[in-house]
């Protein structure tokens, strides 16, 4: 096997390794968009993501036949620093060969990456093999985030479950100031262990406009839950839009993007009895499929939204470098 750096003219058949790795991605997780299947669909998202500014490449060659690829975007950002991005749709290898190639074509790209000061690294894999998974887990990655979906063909069931004062709603107007309060929920949760998840405090304006945003945005479904006039969960949702290379994104879907509940109302059944009104509201509205991810060191979300019905179909993984390598070598 041969390793070089990725060429323009080697995208049809990185295409092609794709297309087919999504036809095996489909088959445990149908839900999944079916266009990626066909090469030309294939070859619009990986010239997207190779096109992208700050995006490089590996190919892994045998005979002149290209057996698999890996592309990944140089980003900085305030959150993540210098980093290193591999989408779904950035890495795919031949169906004959062994997962064992994905940490060839990591290791021939990630001296470059750590040469120029990247030192935190993240791919987005497919659920739906577990030697993929594991290849990279030897690689020194972790668990990150989830990606789920859940059908919502069939009728939405369960019982909502909540205390008869509480009440479901959708938020109106006057709730705008109410719902901008309700900002920090998840931001102060996430910060928790074990999920010391950080948000940057310069943000928090930011983030508490936006929730003021929602109310007024027309696309977008806010549902609260009431008790006693005062409002102790929400959960927002919001119609996807197909990209070209949103592989994990189901045709005519919606996004649970937020969900929260404050903390001492917390453990009564009211985010289950939001997600019953959220999911049969949506399956009325013509939605075929929602979507939502999770922190896999939230423990409450990890255990809360497969009980729900939702399924991860892909993770995300991070590995952090220690940057003293820079100079201990």
């Amino acid at each position: 096997m041969e390793y070089e750096v990725f060429q323009d003219d080697m995208l049809p058949e990185a295409a092609r390794l794709l297309a087919k790795r999504h036809q095996r991605d489909r088959i445990a997780f149908p839900e999944l968009p079916d266009r990626f299947e066909r090469e030309a669909e294939a070859l619009t998202a990986v010239e997207t993501i190779w096109k992208s500014s700050n995006t490089g490449g590996i190919a892994a060659i045998r005979h002149g036949v290209l057996q698999g690829f890996l592309f990944a975007q140089l980003k900085t950002d305030a959150l993540r620093g210098r980093h290193v991005w591999v989408d779904a749709a950035g890495a795919a290898i031949a169906e004959t060969q062994s997962p064992e190639l994905y940490r060839d074509l990591y290791g021939a790209a990630a001296e470059h990456w750590v040469q120029r000061g990247y030192f935190q690294h993240y791919v987005v894999l497919s659920a739906s093999d577990a030697g993929v998974i594991e290849a990279w887990f030897r690689l020194g990655f972790g668990h990150e985030q989830a990606y789920a979906v859940k059908s919502l063909v069939d009728p939405i069931g369960g019982h909502d479950g909540r205390n008869s004062d509480v009440i479901l709603r959708l938020a109106t107007a006057d709730d705008q100031m109410a719902v901008a309060g309700l900002s920090e929920v998840i931001r102060a949760y996430q910060a928790r262990a074990p999920v010391f998840g950080i948000a940057l405090p310069e943000d928090a304006d930011v983030l508490r406009e936006g929730y003021k945003e929602i109310v007024s945005d027309t696309t977008s479904t806010l549902w609260l839950a009431e008790q006693q006039a005062r409002i102790v969960a929400f959960q927002g949702y919001f119609p996807t839009v197909p990209s070209e290379v949103g592989m994990l994104v189901p045709d005519n879907s919606i996004e649970l993007k937020i969900a929260g509940t404050v903390p001492e109302y917390r453990g009564q059944g009211i985010q289950h009895a939001l997600t019953v009104k959220g999911l049969h509201a949506a399956r009325l509205g013509g939605y075929r499929s929602c979507i939502t991810d999770w922190r896999v060191t939230n423990l409450s979300s990890s255990r809360f939204w497969p009980r729900q019905g939702f399924r991860p179909v892909a993770y995300r993984l991070s590995r952090r470098i220690d940057s003293r390598i820079a100079w201990a070598r």
